[in-house]
């Protein structure tokens, strides 16, 4: 529905008074979005405190740290829903290339922090600034512009090869870090935009099998041991003491948690069994402490949330705030779609954060400016003739 829309170019059958035209926000979306942060921070305050205990000696380090870049993430999602989203189509280029200046700085040695055998952090006086989660808004913000412009016909191979190289050239960059989850998270979304753009389907069905076999090649070039546990997922009781640990104990977290749950804060496997719980397998810790239950309403949350983004997409006045939207949300299906999945032993363990949960001070930010451009999107909406 929406690439018919893209290529009829609707902009043109808008009103230069109606494009004008705001209203207020999407406040469902923002209901959502704070619900999600607040059940966020209380599941990482109860999953990170025996770690924060052991590592910092404070029950509460992670938790104040995750809370305070939260807080500056609000204040930023408020500035941005004000900021007319068209300004991003206008320095799209710029802000792309900033990102990729960073990724290749992180890839340095000596300029990137090293940690588990990954070089993804640049070290700045009190915090660590990841460059692949500026990245994720920064290729969709890149590919909508370049749709917008209507300089590339996508729906033949020809108009789609810059996009393609793009996709390309920071994969290949991410995948030096080495980081799997954020190369298959920012090259997803890319395609998804330009699928949603007119792209034929049949060329990504293609070129699949072989884009998954260069990540593999290449995760397996850099750390052979790293590819043992990618596919431990198979049967991770196998080898429960090694490459499959970190699987088992999660399993083990889901499914003792049974229908209700052992009750906030009562997690036994945060204690020193499950590898940074507040983390990739903070899900775990969820299911555990809240149940079948408690899982189900965050999954449902999510599935809201990601409904109420392409509502947004669908009810843009133009392609720019259509794709744009399409791809900020793409990001959450995606890496909530790929956490519950690791922590489930459904794929293999790519080590992917679960928005609003995981612990991570550049994501929160990032994820809540990004909130903040679908507020400002929804603004824009001439009318809902598209209800979800």
């Amino acid at each position: 529905m929406l690439s018919k829309k893209i290529m009829q170019s609707r902009e043109a059958a808008v009103k230069p008074r109606e494009r004008t035209q705001r209203r207020g926000i999407d406040y469902t979306f923002l209901f959502l979005i704070m619900l999600l942060l607040a059940i966020g921070l209380v599941m990482l305050l109860s999953a990170s405190a025996p770690s924060g205990a052991t590592k910092q000696n404070d029950s509460f380090y992670f938790f104040k740290r995750q809370l305070l870049f939260a807080a500056v993430g609000v204040v930023g999602m408020v500035f941005v829903s004000k900021i007319d989203y068209h300004i991003y189509q206008k320095y799209a280029k710029i802000y792309f290339a900033a990102c990729f200046i960073l990724l290749v700085l992180v890839a340095i040695p000596g300029v990137g922090r090293e940690f588990n055998g990954s070089r993804r952090w640049i070290q700045l006086p009190g915090f660590q600034l990841q460059p692949s989660e500026f990245m994720k808004p920064g290729i969709a913000i890149l590919f909508s512009a370049m749709v917008a412009s209507g300089k590339y016909n996508l729906s033949k191979l020809s108009g789609c090869k810059f996009f393609i190289l793009i996709i390309a050239a920071v994969s290949l960059l991410m995948l030096l870090e080495p980081h799997l989850s954020g190369t298959i998270v920012i090259a997803s979304i890319g395609i998804l935009i330009m699928f949603s753009a007119g792209t034929p389907v049949s060329p990504f069905v293609i070129a699949s099998p072989f884009l998954g076999a260069a990540g593999f090649a290449a995760i397996y070039f850099f750390d052979a041991n790293r590819l043992s546990r990618l596919m431990r997922f198979i049967n991770p009781f196998e080898d429960m003491q090694n490459s499959g640990y970190q699987i088992v104990q999660a399993l083990y977290a889901m499914g003792s948690g049974g229908l209700f749950g052992r009750g906030i804060g009562r997690s036994v496997q945060k204690y020193s069994y499950l590898p940074e719980p507040y983390n990739d397998f903070i899900f775990s810790v969820a299911c555990e402490e809240l149940g079948l239950f408690g899982a189900a309403i965050i999954i449902i949350l999510f599935a809201l949330l990601i409904l109420r983004g392409l509502r947004i997409a669908l009810n843009s006045p133009d392609t720019f705030g259509s794709l744009l939207a399409i791809g900020i949300t793409a990001q959450v299906a995606i890496q909530t779609t790929l956490n519950i999945a690791v922590a489930s032993s459904s794929v293999p363990n790519t080590g992917v954060s679960l928005p609003f949960f995981s612990y991570g001070g550049t994501a929160i930010m990032v994820l809540l400016l990004e909130m903040g451009i679908l507020l400002n999107i929804s603004r824009a909406s001439i009318n809902d003739h598209v209800k979800i």
